[in-house]
């Protein structure tokens, strides 16, 4: 939407009303709508309870949800409660999620009701089959919050736009060609999309968003495929560009761009991307993805061209019950700028009744901040952020001027913790490429000093003295936990830069866990502990990186060990759950409470244990969860509070048969 151009941009911004307002509308004579508190209807279907819990707690505030384990309770509940978006898993217990997708589409009233599926293993044949059964999107697990919720909104912002749609299909030869705009500077990319979407459209081209912008006038796409990284400017702005153009408005926009950062997704999402896909791409997802997106705007085309009809034939009660529904709230205010009719979005966001709102003049409620943005002013003194476009009809004293204002505090805020997530993520980049040159040019004179101590200690022509080997003890436990505290800071390093790498392979669990209980079993009996590790039976094989898996499991038994209490026990279980694997660690120590769960994770955090008699660094966890996460894993922590341990669990996928 195009911000408003008035003669107030030019002059000092209007003082904004004082504290003497009308006051806000709170009874039934009023014509403002009350303020919308219900939440969207989501309802997930996966039998991974942890999946349920962690969407649970990312969606609290947001969404009302149900929950099914299986496809059989996904039907039932989806009949009873009729929800605005399902979240569907594709593997589930009886009817897979294919299956409950087939039938949704096959039952009246449920027919286009938007559907995401989730997937652990899904592979690209996964997802374009998804989406060939008419999934509206598709996302792999383990989850990233703002990817979440970025998805989540774009298909409830396409649902909306098509809640009406039930015109009939138009006979074939009445649909014109699809026309597809590829805005792109990589010729072999654009030869490739070409030849791929050869049979759904004429795929025209522009190499940067100067050119694209001058082309969609004469072009008038049906899709543009957008590339961020563009010679002259980037994806974003040509996006914004483009939506801000009303005649573009119903056009879908899908980034198809080499970025692999999740920041980037949710910012084109946001700007009003209607989907993203990454290069390399798979040419069925592609394809499949671009038909949705055309069908999409066929299906909305063909609703707003029977709207049209019928708004000529629409009674002026019918056009106030438009007005009155317009989600973005309108003011019209005649040729003294004062303020003639307002629908309820307007009286919604300025907190004011509908007659209160038309005694005012338009100054008094729009202004523009000493910044040259646009806002407005509620009655409770909150100077709200909005997008503002005007039109006026008429001439003279007959004059009306229509503004249209979007409240942008949401998208804002997204915006803006966008701009954190970059910042902090270039900081963590330059602090690991410091860490990682430090680590480099501190290692080798602790090697040198390794080396000579171990020569020291072995020399038996000159053998020290009983005191001074007890000291060149101590110099070797030194030099080992700092090459210990190196070396995971390179691992850091290395995948904070994207240049860690696993090899993923069969391990049998049972073995691993055996040779690790060895050195473990020594430092716990001179902690005092007890170490339990599980009795030798059927092989359990998984799918990991046997050494970075080995890895993992010594920091968790390390730090069982460590933050034990002396005289109690330290557990190792090996369990199967929910076609996963857990490789659990329980200790009956200090224990976490919420404050410290909440910060577990984070580089260097010893969660109050700086300088303490217990040593380590605060990396250890991290490097775990980051090593989990690269063989397809991932680790969970559960305690009951300070006092009362803690069970770090290891969840892996099983080793095909």
């Amino acid at each position: 939407m195009n911000i408003l151009q008035t003669g107030a941009a030019q002059q000092p911004p209007p003082r904004w009303p004082q504290p003497a307002r009308p006051r806000p509308a709170t009874g039934p004579a009023d014509t403002a709508e009350p303020v919308r508190t219900c939440l969207i209807r989501l309802l997930v279907v996966d039998d991974d309870l942890g999946a349920i819990e962690y969407l649970g707690q990312l969606l609290k505030g947001f969404a009302q949800i149900s929950f099914a384990t299986n496809g059989e309770d996904a039907l039932r509940l989806a009949e009873q409660h009729r929800p605005d978006l399902v979240l569907l898993d594709v593997e589930l217990p009886g009817l897979d999620g294919f299956e409950v997708c087939r039938r949704l589409r096959a039952t009246l009233g449920l027919q286009d009701l938007p559907v995401i599926f989730v997937s652990q293993h899904g592979d690209a044949a996964t997802e374009a089959t998804a989406l060939q059964l008419g999934a509206d999107d598709f996302l792999r697990k383990p989850f990233d919050d703002v990817q979440v919720l970025a998805r989540l909104r774009t298909q409830l912002r396409a649902a909306a736009a098509r809640a009406d749609d039930a015109a009939a299909e138009l006979p074939a030869e009445a649909i014109e060609r699809t026309r597809i705009l590829i805005i792109d500077d990589d010729a072999t990319s654009i030869q490739l999309v070409r030849r791929l979407l050869a049979d759904v459209g004429e795929c025209h081209f522009a190499l940067n968003g100067a050119q694209a912008l001058g082309l969609v006038d004469e072009l008038r796409p049906d899709l543009i495929l957008l590339d961020i990284d563009l010679p002259d400017s980037d994806g974003f702005r040509v996006c914004q560009k483009l939506r801000a153009d009303p005649r573009l408005g119903q056009v879908p926009i899908m980034f198809l761009t080499q970025s692999s950062t999740i920041g980037h997704e949710a910012r084109a999402l946001a700007l009003g991307g209607d989907d993203f896909v990454r290069k390399p791409f798979n040419a069925p997802v592609l394809r499949a993805r671009v038909r949705r997106l055309v069908d999409r705007k066929r299906s909305l085309e063909r609703y707003l061209d029977q709207v049209g009809d019928r708004h000529r034939q629409l009674s002026d009660s019918r056009v106030a019950a438009v007005f009155e529904a317009c989600k973005d709230a309108i003011l019209v205010a005649d040729a003294d700028d004062r303020v003639v009719m307002a629908n309820a979005a307007a009286c919604q966001l300025l907190g004011l009744a509908h007659a209160d709102l038309c005694r005012l003049r338009l100054a008094e409620l729009l202004g523009v901040d000493a910044a040259g943005h646009h806002r407005v002013q509620h009655a409770g003194g909150l100077r709200i952020p909005v997008e503002a476009s005007s039109s006026t009809e008429g001439d003279g004293a007959d004059a009306l001027t229509v503004h249209v204002l979007r409240d942008t505090r949401e998208r804002d805020r997204l915006q803006a913790l966008l701009r954190r997530q970059d910042e902090a993520a270039a900081a963590r980049r330059a602090t690991a490429s410091m860490l990682s040159y430090i680590a480099h040019e501190l290692g080798n004179p602790i090697n040198v000093i390794k080396g000579f101590a171990q020569l020291m200690a072995a020399d038996r022509k000159t053998p020290l003295a009983p005191a001074q080997a007890d000291r060149l003890t101590h110099i070797l436990d030194a030099v080992g936990h700092l090459s210990s505290l190196l070396a995971d800071v390179t691992d850091i390093a290395r995948m904070e830069s994207g240049q860690f790498h696993v090899e993923v392979g069969e391990v049998e669990l049972g073995a691993l866990v055996q040779q690790a209980g060895g050195p473990a079993r020594v430092q716990a009996e001179q902690a005092g502990l007890r170490l339990s590790l599980p009795e030798p039976g059927a092989p359990v094989r998984v799918r990991a990186d046997a050494r970075r898996l080995r890895q993992c499991l010594d920091n968790l038994l390390s730090n069982a060990i460590k933050y034990g209490r002396d005289g109690g026990r330290v557990e190792v279980e090996i369990r199967a759950r929910g076609g996963e694997i857990a490789l659990a660690v329980q200790d009956h120590g200090a224990g976490l409470g919420a404050s410290q769960l909440a910060h577990l994770f984070e580089p260097y955090n010893r969660l109050g244990q700086d300088g303490g008699v217990i040593p380590g660094t605060g990396l250890g966890l991290t490097l775990t969860r980051e090593l989990m996460q690269a063989m397809g894993g991932r680790l969970q922590v559960h305690s009951d509070g300070a006092g009362r341990g803690c069970r770090f669990e290891l969840i892996l996928q099983p080793a095909p048969d």
